[in-house]
C-alpha cells in the first residue's frame, strides 16, 4: 500500500522536534509484533526533489533481532490533497510464508481513530496520537499519527483503511491499489 503523497512543504525541518531527532528520524511509535520481534514508525525530513518534504518509515526487527525491512513513503505539500490520510504498510516474508504485518502513518486532526479492514471480513481499530504543531505548517493542516501489528487480528489483505472521527462518522478512506 506505500504510495507517493502530492504535497508541498515550505517548514519542513519542523517535524524533526528538539530532542528526538536521530540520523534515523524522529521516533513516533513502536509496538510488539504478534509473531514476535517489533515495530517502530519515524519520521524524517527529506528533499524531494527541490522540494523540502518528509519520509515516514516503519520497520520491524525479528525475534532474533534482525532487520525484517523497512518500508518508506516520502512526501511533499499539503495533505488536503489527500483527503488527510497517509497511510504506509511493511510486510515481512519467509520464503511464500508472510511472518509480519505493520502499518502505520498520518491522519488529520480531526480523527479519533484509523479502521483497517481486511479480506477476511475483520477490523483493527488504532488510536491515533496529537502530532506536533508545528507540523501544521508543515503539512497545511493539523495532523496525528498511528501504527500497529496488522498480524495480531488477520493474515488476509488490507482491503480499506479509514479515519473515523469522536462520533463514528467516517472522514476519509483508502484502498490499496492493485
Amino acid at each position: 500500500m506505500p504510495r507517493p503523497l502530492p504535497l508541498l512543504l515550505a517548514l519542513a525541518a519542523l517535524l524533526v522536534p528538539a530532542g528526538t531527532a536521530s540520523a534515523q528520524g524522529t521516533h513516533l511509535l513502536d509496538g510488539p509484533v504478534a509473531a514476535g520481534g517489533s515495530w517502530s514508525l519515524s519520521i524524517r525530513h527529506q528533499s524531494i526533489g527541490p522540494v523540502s518534504g518528509v519520509c515516514i518509515d516503519l520497520g520491524s526487527t525479528l525475534p532474533d533481532g534482525s532487520d525484517a525491512g523497512t518500508a518508506t513513503g516520502c512526501a511533499a505539500g499539503s495533505l488536503k490533497v489527500d483527503h488527510g490520510l497517509f497511510p504506509l504498510t511493511s510486510t515481512a516474508h519467509s520464503g511464500d510464508q508472510l511472518t509480519g504485518a505493520v502499518i502505520g502513518g498520518i491522519v488529520t486532526a480531526k480523527a479519533h481513530e484509523v479502521r483497517v479492514v481486511f479480506q477476511d471480513g475483520k477490523h483493527l481499530r488504532l488510536p491515533v496520537k496529537n502530532g506536533p504543531k508545528a507540523w501544521r505548517h508543515v503539512l497545511k493542516m493539523d495532523v496525528r499519527y498511528f501504527g500497529g501489528d496488522l498480524m495480531a487480528t488477520s493474515a488476509s489483505d488490507v482491503v480499506s483503511v479509514s479515519a473515523y472521527d469522536r462520533r463514528g462518522h467516517r472522514l476519509t478512506r483508502t484502498r490499496p491499489h492493485r
